[in-house]
């Protein structure tokens, strides 16, 4: 993986769902861009202050988890229901045209939040595999407090080895204190190392962060 492209619905998932496998990389050198959605916020209160702070929070994140850039698309919190998929495609699709990444993380398709189905559906439709396409892998990362609590089970195949940056991804949460919890809510600082420990036992390590290939290809 060296161009890496993380498709996210709000700010914070891309931490959640894959800080540890972002850290990893870009400290081996891959360069890793983060598309984001919606703003996070105005679902709950339409404050510019809130959108802006959560702007901040996820550029810090960003810094801490070596993100090369992170776009903020400012669209309205469980709102993309209400967007075409067409327009919500193809703002995926021109970041895949300028960046032109061989790997796409995004959310899985059984979340109960629909922000996350929904950025899911549009992944698909932009990272169809045509002849023109460069993109080897499309993973789906899960993300705490929506995918565990879905009816359809998220079966990973991919496990990634997380224990060395394990403290870094924890650094990186602290920017989002508003959306961390108290344990044992599962966006609780001790649920998200436990959650590790679950999936590193999974696969016979420590600590590991779970993923879902929907396509790999080798050329």
């Amino acid at each position: 993986m060296k161009k890496i492209l993380v498709i996210c619905a709000h700010p914070d998932d891309e931490t959640l769902g894959l800080g540890g496998m972002i850290k990893i990389h870009t400290l081996k050198g891959a360069k890793v861009q983060v598309l984001i959605f919606t703003d996070g916020e105005s679902s709950r209160k339409k404050s510019s202050r809130n959108i802006i702070q959560r702007k901040k929070q996820a550029e810090k994140a960003a810094k801490e988890l070596g993100i090369q850039k992170i776009k903020f698309l400012g669209y309205e919190d469980q709102k993309l229901d209400s967007i075409t998929i067409i327009e919500l495609a193809k703002h995926i699709e021109e970041s895949i045209i300028k960046f032109n990444p061989d790997t796409v993380f995004t959310h899985f398709w059984g979340d109960v939040n629909q922000d996350h189905r929904r950025v899911f559906e549009a992944t698909q439709i932009a990272t169809r595999p045509t002849s023109k396409s460069n993109i080897d892998r499309l993973i789906c990362y899960e993300t705490p407090s929506s995918t565990e609590w879905s009816y359809q089970n998220f079966k990973p195949n991919l496990y990634v080895d997380i224990e060395k940056v394990l403290k870094s991804k924890l650094k990186a949460l602290d920017n989002y204190k508003k959306e961390m919890g108290k344990f044992p809510h599962p966006r609780s600082k001790e649920a998200i190392i436990h959650r590790s420990t679950y999936w590193g036992i999974s696969a016979g390590i420590k600590n590991a962060e779970a993923f879902l290939v929907i396509r790999d290809i080798i050329r």
